[in-house]
């Protein structure tokens, strides 16, 4: 994860690094000025530690107040003996010294420098004080007063495990550490790294810590400086400014583009009912189409139905015809051998002595028979001539009646009557009430199939010299 580093040299790094297992620490900031900008703490703060913060300087002991509500804030000066201080405080700076030397050289320096008495006690007062324990670094920064810091401090109840002290003159690089370095030698704390700012001294029970100032601050230890989180800030903030005010402008041609839409839509919605009534008529198309295309394919069905059914009588009279030609075949061969035989007979010498005898026997055979028919043709003349006066008197009421009654409607005799008289047995044809009697004709009339088959005959028995009546001759009345 990620570190923020408020401190002025990346002391707080430091001292993450070395206690970075300990939650929940307490910490001292002799001299600590401002709660975020320069602050030792203000990481640790933000972890959840707390401790407390001396600061004799009004201005900044407010804003500690104002940001470190969680800590013990003290405003005053530290020192060997309690009593009070005379402060050089230097405006708008963490400069404010209890050494008149260095007041001389800011005010050179062309800073404002105001005099002020503040009291002072010991570090041992304020850990009784407030019953202070275990501490686990302690923070000097004093402008110069970090001796007498150490003096009014016993380093026996409370023994911090990792002490950070200002080892420079304000704004140099000059050595400044000669006068309190053998006092935090001298109670068991060993030197363990500088910074060129601050010098860090841990304490002989704590060693184990030591390992963690080998090395500076560094990329290992993943930090960043606060005014880099500050300045991403500002620049999400100005980021943030700069998309609602793009979002503006999207909502301002947003609301232009609306207004085209909104035109757009409405020729869109002219296109899209005149499109929907073509769609109504190319539907109605269609649907005479499909209708046209049900009828004609139930035509297309009929037809190959029917095709269906011509095949099958076409096989069917492939067939009958073949199995006539095998019948014709055997007729021919019977007629053929019926003829050689009649020929044998007919050159036998009994059919040549018999001739004479066979002409008799015509003979008187046609006299008896011309016997016979005379009577009946002589009486046929006479019928016939007086057929139409015979009509006439059946066309009596009376006389129709009589023969009724004596012959009956359906008799052998009253049809061979009607017979004689209309050509016709029956009776339904005959006009009572005007007394016309028209002759019927019972034909024969030969199906369509039958025309067929009579055709497929005649052309496969012409070739052998056969041939059926046409439709004329199969047609047959009386």
């Amino acid at each position: 994860m990620t570190q923020t580093s408020y401190a002025q040299n990346y002391e707080d790094i430091m001292l993450l690094r070395a206690l970075h297992d300990v939650t929940s620490g307490f910490y001292i900031d002799v001299g600590a000025q401002d709660p975020v900008n320069d602050s030792v703490t203000k990481a640790f703060y933000e972890r959840g530690w707390h401790g407390v913060n001396i600061e004799p300087v009004s201005h900044w002991f407010e804003r500690l107040v104002a940001d470190r509500a969680h800590d013990i804030n003290l405003q005053l000066a530290v020192s060997d003996s309690p009593g009070c201080l005379h402060l050089y405080e230097v405006e708008n700076s963490g400069l404010s010294t209890t050494d008149p030397e260095f007041a001389k050289r800011h005010i050179a320096a062309g800073l404002r420098v105001t005099e002020t008495d503040v009291p002072c006690v010991t570090l041992d007062a304020i850990c009784d004080a407030h019953d202070v324990r275990e501490v686990h670094f302690l923070k000097v920064d004093c402008e110069g007063a970090e001796a007498a810091v150490f003096r009014g401090f016993s380093f026996q109840r409370v023994r911090p495990w990792v002490i950070l002290v200002e080892a420079t003159e304000p704004n140099t690089q000059r050595p400044a550490y000669a006068d309190w370095d053998p006092i935090l030698v001298g109670h068991g704390y060993r030197y363990v790294y500088e910074d060129g700012l601050n010098r860090f001294y841990v304490a002989e029970e704590h060693n184990e810590l030591c390992a963690a100032f080998v090395h500076p601050p560094n990329v290992f230890d993943r930090f960043v400086r606060a005014p880099e989180v500050v300045a991403r800030l500002d620049l999400q903030r100005a980021q943030l400014q700069l998309d609602m005010l793009t979002n503006a402008e999207r909502g301002i041609r947003a609301e232009l583009e609306r207004d085209s839409l909104q035109h757009q839509n409405a020729e869109l919605h002219s296109m899209l009912a005149a499109r929907d009534a073509e769609i109504s008529r190319l539907s109605s198309v269609l649907a005479a189409s499909d209708t046209e295309i049900g009828r004609l394919n139930s035509l297309l069905t009929e037809s190959n139905t029917e095709i269906s059914q011509l095949n099958s009588l076409l096989t069917e009279s492939n067939t009958e015809i073949g199995r006539l030609h095998h019948e014709v075949k055997l007729r021919d061969g019977g007629i053929a051998a019926i003829e050689h035989q009649l020929l044998e007979h007919r050159r036998s010498t009994s059919w040549l002595l018999t001739a004479p005898l066979r002409f008799c026997v015509r003979a008187i055979r046609a006299w008896v028979l011309w016997l016979k028919a005379a009577p009946y043709n002589l009486l046929r003349r006479t019928a016939r001539c007086a057929r139409p006066l015979l009509r006439k008197i059946a066309k009596w009421s009376w006389t129709r009646a009589m023969l009724r009654s004596l012959l009956g409607d359906d008799s052998r005799l009253a049809n061979r009557g009607r017979l004689f008289l209309y050509g016709e047995r029956g009776r339904d044809e005959f006009d009572h009430s005007h007394g016309a009697v028209e002759q019927l004709n019972v034909n024969w009339e030969p199906t369509r199939d039958e025309e067929r088959m009579r055709s497929i005959l005649n052309r496969a028995w012409r070739r052998k010299g056969w041939l059926i009546a046409d439709s004329a001759g199969m047609k047959g009345g009386k």
